[in-house]
This record gives structure tokens, C-alpha cells and sequence, in this order.
């Protein structure tokens, strides 16, 4: 308490000076950069956050110095610039607003920021560097060796040496400040006295040569000394490339590797000395320890070559050559304004294995990057390899390297005999690995091999973990993927002999990817990389830069560049790469319809398609089955459609009015074409109307998923056909079993799009899935990373890598907006979307946070069916909207939390920046059908066994309720057992299920369990039985009871009934008078109900029937030509066509007021059928049917006490010509008459296929309780209010 007092007199204190306490600006940016030293623009942009524990914390203003010294900023002199204040909000990409900036100026800067409750302090500072601005701001040459050396060898493997080269100079005292500008093509390591500059590997990052080069800045004023030395060493990289002479007419050559460097050195007396690169001052040898280094093929390191001291002064180079003067590598020179690519972790082996003379190493995670290794010993000579691979074979003895084409990827080290301990690693070859094979190394050990991850750096920016381990775990493989496939570009894969930056492969992934790492910086890179791909006549590449001469003009792939423009902006608030891209985008779309669009307003050039469909056959690639095969002139047509709007977007956001408009005309005209052409409209063909399964024959295409939902997603479907396009979509993926049946370009847009149409439980079955084709498959199969082909394990290694990035699209964007709720409302965060979709039933809890450009955002939920707590963490200077799932506008009362609006079935709510925890009571009757849905829960979350079904529900005379169901492997499989729940009275939550009966039959047969019942007789001792079957089949059922005295929490020992009596079939008897009626049923030879009655408690019985039953055309007979066979749900293949007695089971007793029996029953024939007695059953009238639908599934009924009757069922009629229905939806009907009956409740309505065999009883209180089985993964509890 007396903390409290002294921090709220700290805070009265600062406030009464104008500063608002616990407010911090922090984490300054120039160009979303710290302390970058190759700044070209003439107005820099800055950036800061704020952070703060207080709740509220708004900017309403800045006041920004820039200074030339630290000393003048110290000061508070802005010589540089002083903005004053500024009444703004803007903490993102401020423009430098002062004095003109130089060449290889310091620019120091600070800021502090306003707030409605005062001003914070000024912050710590920050500085940034000017590049050279403009080749007359470089001195100089570019340097090198224009030619192969006599070991050299320029074949389609090329083996090109590393050129070394170096100088020396002498430096005046009084240092104020040194600046080294290098570009080292392709890759250079620097050195001043023996030092390395910097941590960066594999620099610069790639470009193509030919319009850009960029340069690296350092400050390496502390490296200076009176007498000098620079060493720089070049390796080869995407400069000489790694296939010579080699299809000259595809893959580009820009020569051998050179350098230029400016070494600018400042004085304090305002003197300044430059060392250049040039060829009279610099000395070059290729006769070094790196005799090749190629990026496929790996890097070969002599020991024996090694230079000694020759970054040092005074190394004797006499022996070297002159550096030459050196061809042009035709690019400008550019500062770079991304980070470049460094060792970002280190991966421990966990295997070592020996066969013969060959070791293989496993460091159980795939990934990029290379091996460090120890030598300890070695003979001079000795030759030790590292061959990578990320797969073995079958055995596990040797190297896949199948599908590493002929890259050799393989490094080699050369001993000199003095290694003693030493460690070694490739400098400028990276590779996908997991394994390494190493020879020629004795009796290696586990610790002399360490992996090391290299990717650009930058930051990890999300966290994601939730209730499902599988998500989890393709998250990690996706991590893994992406950062392995950063290389200064986003590349298609690390390992094989491509490792090119496809657009197509990051069209939407590049969305997924930016919510783990801060990619910014690479992707406004790699935006201007494609902008320099142009051709002149507007063409855009396939990839880029454009290393193969690939521009087929398909747009899905060249789309990247809008896309990925509009997800700078909507990320992280940047309009900049659009503007820089506007110019380039402009001239595209100007080619693209003077060339591809035809008179009809559609495009007419496609290559690629849906690229990566999973094929019918596992050996495949790409599908060859047309009905897979989504049109490709549909696809580019829409994508021109998505194309033209943004353009639209991008217009406007730069003030060009006219041409937004004059982008939207157009658009307006594709759209009508495409819909004309590709929209097929049929109404009133569903065979079931309204369901989600069944929709009218109104799709797009061919009717696949891709054709469906690119128009679905680009907004292009009239409004009155959009739901039964929606429908398509959801009975396409039903039909594969929610499995993937899309390529990149719809794997692009499914997931979110599904959520959006309100079917985000579709989505999280389909990546659910353990079986082919899903991302589940391949970890089962052991993916540690995510493979470019759904069926990486079987399919031709010819285009088959096992680390790429391209299928995962939208799915990471998912996880985030949709699972988590962290989305951009406005750009760049500046209002959050927080609305996760906790329709989702199987998901328990998400733990999220993302760090979007005004701090971090935290969505941590937890869940049951009624309950959700949520703790938030909003930055500051942001709102969130915050969606929460009750239609109760008083449910949150706090501080900073605004009721906006109710939107749909949630209320929406304004959260000010600060963390908060919210709790909410989910009304379980929001939405259509759900009224009079008190409570849900599911009787367990995690269970013993993977599936359950056929669920029983009774309570006891304490109020207590018990449930019992069956639950193993799956149905028929001998160790499915029978287990019991328990909910005592009071209680909130359902106990463990236990085990109660199994279906051992001897140490050496076991049987299934089967629908067990539960009957709680009368009375304050009166005895819980649980009647159960025990067979192979329905056929093969012997029925057992069990006896609980306590409520079900002991059972007795399993009674068998007598042999002929099956007990209730799957409903719950009836105590009618002191006597027990069974309902029951036979199937085989025709099925039929018959009841077994006991007047004894159960310990005798007798049977009635079975019950005569009127004749009925079976459904499957009802069309010519429909199927008829067995099936474990549907039943036996009947025999013979025409009418027959009603198939009829598993039948469920109501109690009419005049004492009349009535049963309800399943049927093979499309409606419920019902039977009556009018003598407490011991006779039953002719089986007949009602006028109410059945899907040939379980259903159950009850009696209310006010004499209503309750009917749980699926209410879908079985169609003409099949043997079953959809076990969806789940619904609850009603009657007086047990004849006419009202829908009035839906239970379940998903798609997701199966809500079946409900169990219904009456509460003492009234209340009416039902469970069911949920999808045949849990079993569900309802409690209504009739």
C-alpha cells in the first residue's frame, strides 16, 4: 500500500511538470531500421513507439530533433532539424523535414511525444547514416580478376576460387569517425587488421546485377589504428553463377567476382582521407585456402592454402598480383536498406551413426544454412566431406538426394595437420539439410558437428500456441520453412539445384509469414527487385530477380508485386513500396491488356493454373484428372478482376482520382464477362434445399474449390447466388473428407474465406487432418518442415522439395486473424480486429502475440462451451475492436472498454490501449434455432480413446446425471469399451469417463462393446442397470447389464442376458408400473423393432415381436441404378427391389396421457416410423410412417411431464437413391399428438459431418438434457428449456 502512495505521488510530481510517468518512447527507427548507415533518401522517414503500464496512452503530438552530434542533441540543438510540436498522431514514418542531407553525414535524432495527460521525456537517442549518394559520390574502381585461374574450371559444375584481396594504408590521430561502403560481388567477408567487419554472412543479398548493386556500410572507426590494413575476400554467389556455360538463353551471367570500397575517414579537424578500391594501392590472389564455392555444389576449403596473417600490416604479399581494373557490373549502386543474412541459431546434432566408413549425422530438424565443424585431428592431405541431405532412404543407411537434381551440396575440408580442435565452415555456400553424410574423418563424435541456421535478419514477431498440438506443430514446421528460405530474396526452396525467387510461391504466403517475422525491410526489397525486372514493354517475370529468363506473362505469378505492396501497407502501415511501385504496376497492367484481353474482356494467356493440386495418383506431380483441374483462364481472369481493384486502391492512396476510377470502369466490364462465362446458374436442382451439402448447380467452372472461391474472395459474385457458391465450396471439401483439394492458388485464400462465410469449423478440420492429402500427412510422415508437394513422400523427386514454403498460403494469416484475433483493422495496426472465431468447439485456448509496428499485441483466450476469459494487451497509441460472443451490451464494465454495436451474434467493443482481462458468459441460444439452449458442454475434452459414440443419459434419484457411451480405436474395433461420465448435481463440469466393461472374452479373443443404455429405476435405492452389447457385428451381439447402487459410481460384475434378448438397442427403456420395456431391434434379413420386457427389475424377460410392418420402397431403391451394398452405417445391401416391410430400428417410447404407448424409430425410408400399444406393450400396431424426416440414423424421444413430446433427430430425409442421409443437421422437434410435429430447435448445424445417436431425458426439475454424439470425436451435452 505504501508503494502505491509513493507511486501515486511520483506520478501527481511529473504530472505537475508537464511529463506523464510510465511513459517510455523507445525502439527508434529510420526506415524501420536501427542505426542504418546507407540512407539514400532526401527524407528519411522515423519512427518510434510508446510503452507504457498505464491504460489510455494516446499520442496527440511530437517534437523531433535531429542534430549532427550527439553533443548538439545532447543540448537540445536540432541544427539539423527541429520540428517544434506537432499536433499528431503519427508515429510511423515521419519525414525528415530539415536541412539538406549529404554524402556519408551522421544524422543523430530524439523524440518526445504528447499525450492527454502530458508530455513524456525526451528519448534515448538514435542516429542514421547517409550512403553515397550517386556514382560521382564514389572514388575509385571496381576491382577483381576478369578471368578463371589455371585451377579453375568454367564447366556446367563450375569450381571457381575465392579471390583474395587487400592493402594497406596509414591513418592520421585524432579520429573522429570512419565509414568502410563495400559491394563485394557476388559475397565478400571484410577484414581491417585481422578483425572481421560485421556478423553478416552471404553479403550483399542478391539483385540482378545488371539494374542494381547493392553496398554494405560499417562503422569501423574503433578498428583504426596509425598503420592499416583491409583484406576482403569475394566468393561467388548469384554473380558467377553456379552453372557456366549452361543454357545460356535461360539463366543470366554477370561475370567474374569483383569489389568496390570507400573507406571514409573523418578527422576532428574537419580534414577527411579516402581508401578506395583501385588497381595500383590493391593486391588479388586466387591461390588461397577456398579453392571453389558454389551455391549449389557446396565449398572446398584447402588447409593447406591457408594465407596466414594476410588481413594484418605487413604481411608479405609480393607474391600476389595486381589487382586488375575490372568490368562494370552495369547496376547502380544502392545502399542497402535491408538487413543482411547472418547465423541466427545453432542446431545440435542428436545422432551420430556409422556404416562402414560413412557417418550420418542427424540434427533432427530440417533447415538452411551449414554445418560448423571441429577438426581435431587430421594428417596433412586428409580429405574430410560433408554431403547434405534433408531426407535418408528407406533404411535409413544412405543419403536421399533424389530431389537435389545434380547439386552436389556438398563441403569439403582439405587437413593441413594442425587443426588441434579447430572449427570450420563454408563461407558462401548455404544448404537444406537435415542430414549430413561425413567421410574421411576419424572416429568423429556428436559434439564436433553443429548446424548453424542462416537467414536475414530479423526479428520473430509472433508467438502462436494453442489447445490443438498439431497446429502447433505444422506452425513449427512452417518456421522452420520460412526462415530456411530467406536468402537476401524469399526463395522457392534451399536445396536442390534451383533456390529461386519464384513470385508465385509468395503471392498470399508472404501474408502468413510477416504475423512470425518482421520481413518488411526484405519484401520492400524485393519489391524493387521486381520492378527491376521489367521488360520494356511492360512484361513482368515469373521470378525475380529474374535469374532465368522466364516471363510467360501468367499473371498468378507476377501478382505478387501488388499483393505483397498492399500487405507492406496493411501490415505495417508502409505506403512507400507502393508509390515506388506504382510507375512499374501501371505500365504492366497497360501491357497486359493491350496484349491478353480479348474482346470479350478476358484474359486469355495462363500457364501455371492451380498450381500443385494434389493429384489422383501419389506418384504424380500435377493432377492429370480434368476434374482436379481448375480452368486457368478463370483463374487469371479473376486475378486480373483482384489486380484492377487494387490498382484502384493504390491510385487513390497516391491522389490519382482519375486513374482509380478509370481502373474500377474496367474492372466493372472483366466482371460482367467473367460472370457471363464463367457462372453457371441452375436453380432449384438440390435435392435437399437449405442444406449445406446439397446446393443448387450454381458454381463457377468446373465446380472445383479454386473456381469457387477466387470470386468468393475477390467479392465477385452476385449478391443472390453467393451463399449457394458457398455451399459448392462446403460440398466439395466434404466430399474429399475435408481434405486439401486445392493448389497454390486456392490454398491461397480457402482458409480465411471459409471463416468468412461462417465456416471456420470446416477450416480447422481440414488442417486437422493426419492423412493424405494435408500438412498432418507430412508430419506423420516425419516433416520437420513443410514439403512443396502434398504427397512429398511417394512422388517423382524431380520437382520434389522437402522445404518449401508455397502451400502454406493464407493458413498462418488464419491461425492469426481468425484463430487468434490479431488482424489490422486500419493499416499497420493503427486500430487492431480482435475477433477470433470461437464457433470453432474443438479449440480450447490460443496464446498469440504479434508485434505490429505500435508494439505488441497479446490474444491470449481460454474457452469452454460457456465460458470465455481473454486476456488482451493493446499498445498504445492504437484501439482495438474487440468482437465477444453475447449479444449483452452490459457485459463488460470497465475502465477504457466501450460498448460500439452489435454485429450479427456478437457485440463489438472499443478497447483503449493497456491490458485487460475480460470474462464473458457465452449465451449458447445466440444465433438461428438456438433459443431455448440453456447450457452445452462436452462430457470430456481429452479421453483415452480417439472415438465415441452411441451415448445414453439418465439421472439419478440425488439429481446427479450419468452418461455412458462406447469409445476405442473406432466402431467394430475390439477395443472399443464402455465408459461412464458423471455431472453430480451442482456440479459444473463432467467428470473423467471411466471404464466400466470391455469385451474380453477369453486371454485370446476380445470383442467390441456396443451401445450401452442406461436405466435408473424408481426410487430412492433404485438401481442404475447399464444394458451393453458385446460382437464382432450387430449380428454377433451378446448383451450384458451392469448394476450401480451409488449413482454410477460402481458397477457389479457384467450379468448376460439371456441368450435371443438384446436389451434397448440403443434408447432408453421405459418403467412403466413397476415393469421395464426395452425397446429393441434385429437387423439382417430385414430389420425390425420387438421389445423385452422384464417385471422383475431385469432379472427375467420375455419378448414381444417382432412388430409387422407396412410396405415401403427402401430409399436406395427409389431411383434406377442406385447403389446397393453393405455399409457399416446405411446397414446390409438388401435384397430384392420394390416395396418391403418398413426397415425400422433402434425405437424410442413416448407416454401419452390416455396410457398409450407410442415408439419413434429409425428407418430405412426416408421418414420416422411409428408404432402404438394400448395395453403397456404387450402388443404394438402395424409399423407405419410418420410425416417427419429420418436419415436412416438414431434418433431419441421422450414424454415431458406437461404431456408435450420431444424428438431429437436429424432432420434430413434420405434422398431417392441412397441408403443414408447427412447426420447433419442435429435439430429438436415437438408435439402434442406424437404424430404432427415442430422443428424448433437446430442443435448442430456444421457441414462437418456427424452430430448422430442423441440420448433425451426429463430432469425432476424440468429441465430436458440431451447428449449426443459430436463429429464421433466427443461426446456433447445440452440442457434445454422447453
Amino acid at each position: 500500500m505504501r508503494i502505491d502512495r509513493c507511486r501515486a505521488f511520483l506520478a501527481a510530481f511529473l504530472l505537475s511538470l508537464g511529463l506523464q510517468a510510465g511513459v517510455k518512447t523507445t525502439r527508434l527507427l529510420t526506415e524501420g531500421q536501427v542505426t542504418p548507415l546507407s540512407i539514400e533518401s532526401e527524407h528519411p522517414r522515423l519512427s518510434w513507439m510508446l510503452e507504457s503500464d498505464e491504460q489510455g496512452v494516446m499520442q496527440s503530438g511530437y517534437h523531433i530533433l535531429v542534430a549532427s552530434s550527439l553533443e548538439k542533441l545532447a543540448a537540445g540543438e536540432g541544427d539539423l532539424w527541429d520540428s517544434g510540436r506537432v499536433d499528431s498522431d503519427q508515429s510511423l514514418y515521419v519525414p525528415y523535414g530539415g536541412k539538406e542531407l549529404k554524402s556519408n553525414q551522421r544524422c543523430f535524432w530524439k523524440v518526445k511525444v504528447y499525450t492527454a495527460n502530458g508530455e513524456t521525456e525526451w528519448s534515448e537517442p538514435a542516429s542514421w547514416g547517409m550512403g553515397l549518394l550517386g556514382e560521382s559520390h564514389w572514388s575509385g574502381r571496381w576491382i577483381g580478376w576478369d578471368a578463371p585461374f589455371a585451377w579453375d574450371k568454367e564447366v556446367t559444375h563450375s569450381r571457381l576460387s575465392a579471390r583474395y584481396l587487400r592493402t594497406e594504408f596509414k591513418a592520421k590521430g585524432g579520429i573522429k569517425r570512419a565509414t568502410v561502403h563495400i559491394s563485394g560481388l557476388g559475397l565478400y567477408e571484410l577484414f581491417i587488421n585481422g578483425k572481421q567487419v560485421g556478423d553478416q554472412v552471404m553479403a550483399p543479398a542478391p539483385t540482378d546485377y545488371r539494374r542494381t548493386v547493392l553496398y554494405n556500410s560499417f562503422d569501423v572507426t574503433s578498428m583504426l589504428t596509425t598503420d592499416n590494413a583491409i583484406g576482403v575476400v569475394l566468393g561467388n554467389g548469384r554473380f558467377y553463377t553456379m552453372r557456366q556455360n549452361y543454357k545460356p538463353y535461360k539463366i543470366v551471367q554477370f561475370g567474374y567476382p569483383k569489389m568496390r570500397l570507400n573507406l571514409i575517414i573523418e578527422y576532428n579537424d574537419g580534414t577527411r582521407q579516402v581508401v578506395s578500391s583501385n588497381e595500383k594501392d590493391w593486391k588479388l590472389t586466387g591461390d588461397g585456402p577456398i579453392r571453389s564455392n558454389n551455391e549449389y555444389d557446396g565449398e572446398e576449403y584447402d588447409a593447406r592454402k591457408e594465407l596466414g596473417a594476410w588481413t594484418t600490416v605487413g604481411y608479405d604479399d609480393s607474391k600476389w598480383l595486381t589487382a586488375q581494373r575490372v568490368s562494370l557490373p552495369y547496376g547502380s549502386l544502392h545502399g542497402a536498406q535491408s538487413p543482411n543474412m547472418k547465423v541466427m541459431g545453432e542446431v545440435k546434432a542428436v545422432s551420430i551413426k556409422q556404416y562402414g566408413n560413412r557417418y550420418i549425422v542427424d540434427f533432427g530438424q530440417n533447415m538452411a544454412g551449414w554445418v560448423r565443424m571441429k577438426v581435431r585431428t587430421g594428417a596433412a592431405g586428409d580429405t574430410i566431406r560433408m554431403r547434405y541431405s534433408e531426407l535418408l532412404t528407406a533404411d535409413g543407411k544412405e543419403l536421399n538426394v533424389a530431389g537435389f537434381r545434380d547439386a552436389q551440396s556438398t563441403d569439403t575440408y582439405i587437413c593441413n595437420g594442425k587443426e588441434q580442435g579447430r572449427e570450420w565452415s563454408a563461407r558462401f555456400s548455404t544448404h537444406g539439410f537435415r542430414y549430413i553424410e561425413v567421410t574421411g574423418y576419424k572416429n568423429p563424435q556428436l559434439s564436433d558437428f553443429t548446424a548453424e541456421l542462416i537467414y536475414d535478419e530479423m526479428e520473430n514477431t509472433g508467438t502462436f500456441e494453442c489447445s490443438n498440438p498439431l497446429f502447433n506443430q505444422i506452425f513449427h514446421n512452417a518456421w522452420w520453412g520460412i526462415a530456411s528460405n530467406y536468402k537476401g530474396m524469399p526463395l522457392d526452396c534451399p536445396q536442390r539445384n534451383e533456390r529461386q525467387p519464384w513470385l508465385g510461391d509468395r503471392t498470399m504466403t508472404a501474408w502468413s509469414e510477416c504475423f512470425l517475422f518482421g520481413n518488411r525491410q526484405l519484401y520492400a526489397k524485393w519489391m524493387k527487385d521486381i520492378c527491376d525486372s521489367q521488360r520494356e514493354d511492360g512484361s513482368l517475370p515469373d521470378m525475380s530477380p529474374a535469374y532465368y529468363n522466364y516471363y510467360t506473362d501468367d499473371i498468378t505469378w507476377p501478382v505478387a508485386l501488388p499483393v505483397i505492396c498492399d500487405m507492406l501497407y496493411e501490415q505495417y502501415g508502409d505506403v512507400q513500396p507502393i508509390k515506388d511501385s506504382y510507375k512499374t504496376l501501371v505500365k504492366w497492367m497497360a501491357y497486359m491488356k493491350k496484349e491478353y484481353k480479348n474482346d470479350k474482356n478476358l484474359i486469355t494467356k495462363f500457364k501455371f493454373g492451380d498450381w500443385c493440386m494434389p493429384p489422383e495418383s501419389l506418384e504424380l506431380i500435377h493432377a492429370q484428372d480434368p476434374a482436379r483441374q481448375t480452368d486457368k483462364g478463370l483463374i487469371v481472369t479473376a486475378y486480373y478482376y483482384k489486380t484492377l481493384n487494387l490498382m484502384a486502391k493504390f491510385a487513390r492512396l497516391l491522389g490519382h482520382e482519375s486513374e482509380a476510377k478509370s481502373y474500377e470502369s474496367e474492372a466493372t466490364g472483366v466482371l460482367k464477362a467473367f460472370n457471363d462465362t464463367y457462372l453457371t446458374i441452375k436453380k432449384g436442382t438440390s435435392p435437399a434445399p437449405g442444406h449445406w451439402l446439397y446446393p443448387d448447380s450454381i458454381f463457377y467452372g468446373n465446380n472445383t474449390v479454386t473456381a469457387n472461391v477466387l470470386p468468393l474472395a475477390f467479392g465477385m459474385i452476385p449478391a443472390e447466388y453467393q451463399h449457394e457458391v458457398e455451399k459448392n465450396i462446403i460440398a466439395k471439401i466434404n466430399a474429399t473428407k475435408e481434405h486439401v483439394s486445392w493448389g497454390l492458388i486456392g490454398g491461397s485464400w480457402i482458409m480465411r474465406e471459409l471463416t468468412r462465410m461462417g465456416r471456420g469449423d470446416v477450416a480447422y478440420v481440414i488442417n486437422n487432418q493426419k492423412t493424405y492429402p494435408s500438412f498432418g500427412y507430412m508430419i506423420e510422415q516425419g516433416a520437420t518442415t513443410i514439403w512443396e508437394l502434398w504427397n512429398g513422400d511417394k512422388a517423382s523427386p524431380k520437382m520434389n522439395s522437402a522445404n518449401h514454403v508455397m502451400q502454406l498460403g493464407d493458413l498462418l494469416a488464419w491461425y492469426y486473424k481468425d484463430l487468434a484475433g490479431i488482424a489490422p483493422g486500419k493499416p499497420g495496426y493503427k486500430e487492431i480486429l480482435m475477433r477470433p472465431d470461437f464457433s470453432i468447439e474443438e479449440l480450447d485456448y490460443v496464446n498469440a502475440s504479434y508485434m505490429t509496428p505500435y508494439g505488441k499485441v497479446t490474444s491470449n483466450w481460454k474457452k469452454t462451451l460457456m465460458l470465455l476469459d481473454w486476456d488482451i494487451a493493446v499498445p498504445c497509441n492504437t484501439t482495438a475492436l474487440v468482437y465477444l460472443p453475447t449479444l449483452d451490451e452490459q457485459a463488460l464494465n470497465q475502465p477504457n472498454v466501450t460498448f460500439v454495436r452489435r454485429e450479427g451474434d456478437n457485440t463489438v467493443w472499443r478497447l483503449a490501449p493497456g491490458t485487460y482481462h475480460l470474462t464473458v458468459n457465452i449465451d449458447p441460444s445466440r444465433g438461428k434455432d438456438k433459443q431455448g439452449i440453456v447450457e452445452e458442454q462436452f462430457l470430456y475434452i481429452n479421453a483415452p480413446f480417439p472415438q465415441a459414440h452411441s451415448v445414453s443419459i439418465a439421472e439419478t434419484p440425488k439429481g446427479d446425471l450419468v452418461a455412458t457411451y462406447f469409445g476405442g480405436t473406432k466402431e467394430r474395433n475390439p477395443d472399443v469399451c464402455i465408459w461412464v461420465s458423471r455431472k453430480p448435481k451442482g456440479a459444473t463440469e463432467w467428470e473423467a469417463p471411466v471404464q466400466v466393461a470391455d469385451g474380453i472374452i477369453s486371454a485370446t479373443e476380445r470383442k467390441a462393446c456396443w451401445n450401452p443404455v442406461l436405466l435408473q429405476i424408481p426410487g430412492k435405492k433404485g438401481e442404475l442397470l447399464l444394458f451393453y452389447k458385446v460382437g464382432k457385428s450387430v449380428a454377433d451381439w451378446k448383451a450384458y447389464i451392469l448394476r450401480s447402487k451409488d449413482g454410477g459410481r460402481t458397477w457389479s460384475k457384467p450379468e448376460a442376458m439371456p441368450d435371443g434378448f438384446l436389451g434397448p438397442s440403443k434408447n432408453k427403456p421405459e418403467y412403466v408400473d413397476g415393469r421395464i420395456i426395452c425397446p429393441s431391434s434385429t437387423e439382417g434379413n430385414g430389420w425390425k423393432i420387438h421389445f423385452e420386457i422384464s417385471d422383475d427389475n431385469g432379472h427375467t424377460w420375455r419378448k414381444v415381436g417382432p412388430v409387422e410392418a407396412e410396405l415401403s420402397v427402401p430409399t436406395q431403391f427409389r431411383k434406377k441404378g442406385a447403389a446397393n451394398t453393405d455399409d457399416m452405417e446405411a446397414g446390409e445391401a438388401i435384397k430384392g427391389e420394390g416395396a418391403k416391410p418398413i426397415y425400422c430400428i433402434q425405437p424410442a417410447i413416448l407416454r401419452h396421457k390416455d396410457g398409450r404407448l407410442q415408439v419413434v424409430c429409425r428407418t430405412r425410408n426416408a421418414k420416422v416410423a411409428t408404432s402404438w400399444s394400448s395395453d403397456n406393450g404387450d402388443t404394438w400396431s402395424k409399423v407405419t410412417l410418420l410425416d417427419i424426416e429420418n436419415n436412416n440414423s438414431g434418433l431419441d424421444a421422450v414424454t415431458l411431464k406437461d404431456g408435450r413430446h420431444v424428438l431429437v433427430y436429424n432432420n434430413f430425409e434420405t434422398i431417392p437413391g441412397t441408403p443414408k442421409g447427412a447426420r447433419t443437421p442435429l435439430s429438436v422437434a415437438i408435439s402434442d399428438d406424437g404424430i404432427h410435429w415442430k422443428h424448433i430447435i437446430t442443435l448442430e448445424d456444421s457441414p462437418v459431418s456427424q452430430y448422430s445417436y442423441p440420448a433425451v431425458i426429463q430432469g425432476k426439475d424440468g429441465k430436458v438434457h440431451v447428449a449426443y454424439t459430436w463429429r464421433r470425436q466427443r461426446i456433447k451435452y445440452v440442457e434445454l428449456s422447453l
